[in-house]
Formats: C-alpha cells, sequence, structure tokens
C-alpha cells in the first residue's frame, strides 16, 4: 500500500558510503526522520550531518545484540519504525580456495546474517504497529545470476533473494507489512576499492556503473510503494533473462567475460579489504568509476566483451 514519507522514521545500515548513504540523504530531504548505522563511525557522523536532524548508531550487523540495540534507539527516539533498510555489504574477489575462510563467512555474515537481524528487529517493531511497516533488503543481479571469483557474495546475495521471498509468504497474515528487493548490477560506490581481493589483479568495475543515486531514489519510491523485486541495469536484466531461458549459452557466455571485466591485468597484493573492519578511509556516495576511471571502464567493457564473444566460438566450453 502507498505510504506517506514525511515524518516517517527510517533505519538504514550500511549508511556511511556508497547506495546507504545516498538513499540517508534522499530520505531526509523528503522530511523522514532518518537513523542511520554503520562501522565506521567518523563517516556514519558525517553521514548523519549531511541528513540534518539524524541519528548516528555505530553498528556492526554481524552482532544480533547490536541491531536489536539500534532498532531500541530508534523506538526510544522516535516511538516506531516505518522503514527499515538492509543496506551494509561487503565483497570479497578471488577464487574459491583462495579466500580465506575467515573473510568468506564475513561476507555470509555481513550481507545475509546482517539482514537477517535487521529482519528480525524490523518485523517484530511493524507488528507491534497498527500500520506496519517497509523491510527493504539489498539482493544484488547476482542473486539471480552466477559468475566465478565472487563466490561468497554471490551466495550472499541469492540467499537475501530466497530470504525475501519466504519472508513475503510468511507474512501473508500481516498486509501491512512489506518485503521488497532490490537488485542493482554494477553500480559506482567505493566497494571495488574496499573489498577483499585475493585474486592477485587489481580490480575495476564492470561497465555501464550505475549511478548510485538512481538506486537510492529506487529505494526511496520503493518505501512509498512498495514492489516485490526491482532490478536496476540494462545489463543486469539482460543477463538474468539468459540465465533463466538459455543456460548453456550464459555458462559459455558469463565466466570469461565476468573474469575479463572484473580484472586488470596489473597486480595486486592480497588484501583482506573491508569484509572484517571498517575501512580508515573511502567512505563516500561515488566510486569514481563515471567520472575518473573511464578508461579502466573502457578497457573492462572491451576485456569483457572479447572474452565473452570467445566463449561463444565453437570449441570453446569455459571462460
Amino acid at each position: 500500500m502507498p505510504r506517506e514519507l514525511s515524518q516517517a522514521v527510517v533505519v538504514i545500515t550500511g549508511a556511511s558510503s556508497g547506495i546507504g548513504r545516498a538513499a540517508s540523504i534522499l530520505f531526509a530531504r523528503r522530511g523522514a526522520r532518518v537513523v542511520l548505522a554503520a562501522r565506521s563511525e567518523e563517516p556514519l557522523a558525517a553521514a548523519a550531518a549531511e541528513c540534518g536532524d539524524a541519528i548516528a548508531v555505530p553498528t556492526d550487523v554481524r552482532a544480533e545484540a547490536a541491531v536489536t540495540a539500534l532498532a531500541r534507539t530508534a523506538v526510544e527516539r522516535y516511538g516506531r519504525i516505518d522503514v527499515w533498510v538492509n543496506c551494509a555489504g561487503v565483497i570479497a574477489y578471488g577464487r574459491f580456495e583462495d579466500v580465506p575462510t575467515d573473510i568468506f563467512r564475513g561476507v555470509i555474515e555481513t550481507n545475509l546474517l546482517g539482514q537477517v537481524h535487521g529482519a528480525r528487529a524490523a518485523l517484530a517493531q511493524f507488528r507491534r504497529q497498527e500500520d506496519g511497516g517497509v523491510l527493504i533488503n539489498m539482493a544484488s543481479v547476482w542473486g539471480r545470476v552466477t559468475t566465478p571469483d565472487v563466490t561468497a557474495y554471490v551466495s550472499s546475495k541469492f540467499a537475501v533473494r530466497a530470504f525475501s521471498e519466504c519472508l513475503r509468504q510468511e507474512l501473508r497474515d500481516a498486509p501491512n507489512i512489506d518485503v521488497a528487493t532490490i537488485l542493482p548490477a554494477t553500480v559506482d560506490t567505493p566497494i571495488f576499492q574496499l573489498a577483499a581481493n585475493y585474486s592477485r589483479r587489481r580490480l575495476r568495475a564492470i561497465p555501464p556503473a550505475t549511478d548510485p543515486w538512481k538506486v537510492a531514489a529506487g529505494i526511496v519510491k520503493c518505501a512509498q510503494s512498495p514492489k516485490l523485486e526491482v532490478t536496476y541495469g540494462r545489463v543486469g536484466r539482460v543477463l538474468e533473462l539468459l540465465h533463466s531461458f538459455a543456460p548453456p549459452l550464459y555458462r559459455r557466455f558469463a565466466p570469461g567475460a565476468f573474469r575479463a571485466g572484473n580484472f586488470a591485468d596489473d597486480p595486486a597484493d592480497p588484501t583482506p579489504g573491508n569484509v572484517l573492519v571498517p575501512a580508515s578511509e573511502g567512505e563516500r556516495i561515488d566510486g569514481g568509476w563515471r567520472r575518473h576511471r573511464r578508461d579502466d571502464l573502457v578497457q573492462a567493457f572491451l576485456a569483457a566483451a572479447g572474452a565473452g564473444i570467445r566463449g561463444l566460438l565453437p570449441g570453446r566450453r569455459r571462460g
């Protein structure tokens, strides 16, 4: 059902950078009272300052008690929660066997269990409210399609989609509670610079990179008029169709294209990125790929396209 956002209470995790930070600003501009959560205290405080009268609550979503405390803080301050946005996320690159177990687990705990913890806190409060609320979960196009070298991330996002669908089925007795899932393709945020990387090659975004403000605007729109699932990025929609209706073709085309697009030729030392510990810098909305790294995007596009075409040639079965 359509909802009024002016004076609505909105909790957003992952609010110190990227899509979460942009969404926080847009909600505040609509007159919502925003409660922002992230691990990095200084960037979180800066994000809250951009939102006017906002509350910043340092929170590691991997800890259920911390997420419960976040919800309690919102209710103590404003008396209710109308929208909960699960936007915290991390990513790790590298072959499955090369990614350390604690890093793999950290991705799953943040991207999946962090949203589970958020859902528990939000739904408990929504059920206490006569008009319910909206839960928005952040999945990815990689929650519909598979690719090598980001196994933990893809697994977590597939699980988020399944989790969201199961919640919708269980909440049939609560028509005043909505669960929406956002599935963006590549977004121009700092996630690539902050990623764990065990590929030994420098990471780059696969073009085209979507403006994070566009996805953030979609989150706000979904909070006002909830939808089940929303995909952002034309390429993402094409990949979803190819994966669903032509699996053999997808398997021949996609792995090589993703590898060629994701990784530059120059080497990079292994790094845990921000998976286990928040980054000391780099927390911002824009990753700079569309403005300052266009040459990288062009090279990534050409490499991905070339690898994909080679995968389709006769006799080629693997990327």
